[in-house]
């Protein structure tokens, strides 16, 4: 596994294919997306994507940054429905048995709220177990919500290499696995407490 900050490529490719169709428009030029990559990083647009390899954060981070500014307008709702795009992708691939849970998640069978709350957040510690096979970078966890007794925080404590876009991104990831089992629009990306901290919100009790 890659030392650097990284991403699988079963998920990068899905930017890759984005920036391909700006070059092939010519909505942007090969010179404008090296200026917003890593040194190297337009090699990864020449060869094929390898759904098990790793590529560097960075490369994916101005890859998004150009896709948002071009295709969304400069609108983060761009990346975030990018990230409801990417988790439908990866859903219909079936690569990721975490994801699979989402359809018999044990929550919809409980009406009780506090049992459903319980049950939710023992479906969310098992989703979460994906996220190594997606970034090697971060620590997630579920926590208690401090403000509100009926509702969890995603909170990732080391979250300095996290780029802007890809905390927006993983918003919209989060929401349409959320969606999968009924609870559409469920997350959002929380002011943060401190640089290192990116935390997602429920809006509203399961």
């Amino acid at each position: 596994m890659s030392e650097v900050p990284s991403i699988k490529g079963a998920a990068f490719a899905f930017v890759v294919e984005k920036a391909l169709k700006l070059l092939s428009a010519r909505e942007v030029s090969r010179d404008e997306l090296a200026r917003h990559l890593p040194p190297g990083g337009l090699e990864a647009l020449d060869r094929p994507v390898g759904l098990v390899a790793w590529y560097d954060i960075r490369i994916y981070a101005g890859l998004m940054e150009i896709l948002r500014d071009v295709a969304g307008k400069g609108r983060n709702e761009y990346v975030v429905r990018h990230g409801e795009e990417a988790a439908e992708r990866l859903l219909r691939k079936g690569i990721y048995p975490q994801m699979e849970h989402l359809k018999r998640m044990a929550v919809g069978t409980a009406t009780d709220p506090h049992v459903r709350y319980q049950a939710f957040g023992r479906d969310l510690r098992r989703l979460i177990s994906l996220r190594p096979s997606i970034l090697n970078f971060g620590h997630l966890k579920v926590q208690d919500d401090p403000e509100y007794a009926d509702r969890y925080v995603l909170e990732i404590s080391d979250g300095k290499e996290f780029p802007e876009v890809l905390c927006w991104s993983m918003q919209g990831f989060y929401n349409q696995m959320a969606a999968v089992h009924g609870s559409p629009d469920l997350w959002r990306l929380d002011s943060h407490p401190r640089e290192s901290l990116v935390r997602y919100r429920m809006t509203r009790p399961i």
